[in-house]
């Protein structure tokens, strides 16, 4: 009866299994798969569709408009209203016959021929507003990018730090251990070891800590590039910590004038601003049009006297509008556009006047970055060569227990001051790539 049941089992097992494979990523497989997978894009496309669906709406207006419409009446009865000629034989002329059922198809052409510019400007904005959400939505793949790059960074230094705090957790079970040899030999005291046991449960506990950590920030990434959360990642990739010319400001600021997309966008929003001015002042224009009708009916009202049957006619003409008063609406549309450029043209300023700070924050960011590693590599060195040292004379006993540990807390923090750095180094090359707006073009 439970012969369905291993089978079972081993279908969950396969499962789990399956679902606790680890997935390697290098930097660049983990921004490509979250700029593909990340909601936030997907509305940026969407808004870009919807923009660009608007130009076809523009250019809809700059051709022929064919309409087609058809209508059934049903009238009251009527006395025939007729008229009979003063001559001998003349037979009455129905000049309004009783006909109740009235039917009406009609087909009507309108083809705008002068419009005050209104639909060019029209569609000019159109294009604008989609170039400006194509800049938009290209400043959402930077940040995005750049959202991945620092958390991909910051799971490595994570991983880094809980393997180098797992590391002296080693080295303090190895020096717990000798103290208490030591001990048995009456060469420690018993509050030595106790300072060897304290530090080692610290030391655990800080590994504790930098594991949860680097499982954060793995949450973090996974949820970033479209993983689930539980999801074992492995980077394979390591920051590039050899040192790089940095550009100049002077060529930062030029790149980043021509490359970053918001200031793409607030151009784009201030020729669209221009456009919707030019389409604001065509209401004081007249609007010009070619208009024609074909018309079959039954009764056809144009036939007179009106017969009970389907006829066919057709009109051809131009047509003309101004508006002489409309309550200033004109005035105000035209009010509210140059209101428009004045606040694209304010956040374009804006912008501008905190681009150099922000380059040159990144910029120094940089060397400030190289010089901490140099640095903290420098200080690893001597942190390495005096815990060698003081390791040797406390096998000779020429050193405490106490100076032991000291070296060991030392080491410990310089490696991981290094790998911080390291971090900080491949960080600040992100927000400078980020500060030209060139930071998708930079990632390997």
């Amino acid at each position: 009866m439970l012969r369905w049941l291993p089978g079972l089992l081993l279908g969950f097992g396969l499962a789990l299994a399956l679902q606790a494979q680890p997935v390697q990523l290098t930097l660049s497989e983990a921004v490509r798969q979250g700029l593909r997978t990340h909601p936030d894009l997907a509305a940026a496309e969407a808004a870009v569709a919807a923009a660009q669906t608007r130009i076809g709406q523009a250019r809809a207006a700059l051709q022929p408009r064919l309409q087609f419409s058809a209508g059934y009446q049903r009238l009251s009865e009527i006395t025939p209203f007729a008229i009979t000629m003063p001559l001998p034989g003349a037979e009455p002329i129905e000049i309004t016959p009783n006909i109740p059922n009235q039917y009406q198809l009609q087909l009507s052409l309108q083809q705008p021929l002068f419009q005050g510019g209104r639909l060019r400007a029209q569609l000019e904005a159109a294009r604008q507003e989609a170039a400006a959400a194509v800049a938009e939505q290209h400043a959402r793949r930077e940040a995005l990018a750049y959202r991945i790059a620092t958390a991909y960074w910051q799971h490595v230094e994570a991983e880094a730090l809980a393997r180098a705090a797992e590391e002296n957790v080693r080295r303090l079970e190895a020096h717990l251990q000798d103290a208490r040899n030591r001990q048995a030999q009456g060469l420690l005291l018993e509050s030595e070891v106790l300072d060897v046991e304290v530090a080692l449960e610290q030391a655990r506990l800080e590994a504790l800590r930098q594991r949860q950590a680097a499982r954060l920030t793995a949450v973090t990434l996974s949820s970033l590039v479209g993983l689930p959360p539980d999801t074992p990642l492995v980077l394979s990739d390591r920051p590039d910590t050899a040192a790089q010319p940095v550009p100049s400001l002077d060529s930062l600021r030029a790149l980043a004038l021509h490359r970053r997309p918001d200031l793409a966008a607030l151009r784009h929003t201030i020729a669209r601003a221009d456009a919707l001015q030019s389409m604001a002042r065509a209401g004081w224009w007249p609007q010009v049009a070619l208009v024609g009708r074909y018309l079959y009916a039954r009764p056809n009202p144009r036939l007179i006297p009106l017969q009970d049957r389907f006829e066919g006619t057709w009109e051809v003409g131009l047509s003309l509008t101004l508006d002489l008063w409309n309550g200033l609406r004109t005035h105000h549309q035209v009010a509210e556009a140059t209101a428009l450029r004045r606040q694209a043209e304010a956040q374009e300023a804006a912008t501008l006047r905190t681009l150099d700070v922000t380059l040159a924050q990144a910029r120094l960011g940089v060397e400030q970055a190289y010089e901490r590693l140099r640095l903290a590599r420098l200080v690893v060195r001597q942190a390495e060569a005096r815990y060698a040292l003081v390791r040797d004379q406390f096998a000779q006993g020429l050193r405490t227990s106490r100076d032991l540990l000291d070296a060991e807390t030392t080491l410990a923090q310089a490696r991981a001051r290094e790998i911080q750095a390291r971090t900080v180094c491949a960080l600040a090359w992100l927000a400078l790539y980020q500060a030209t707006g060139t930071l998708t073009e930079h990632l390997p």
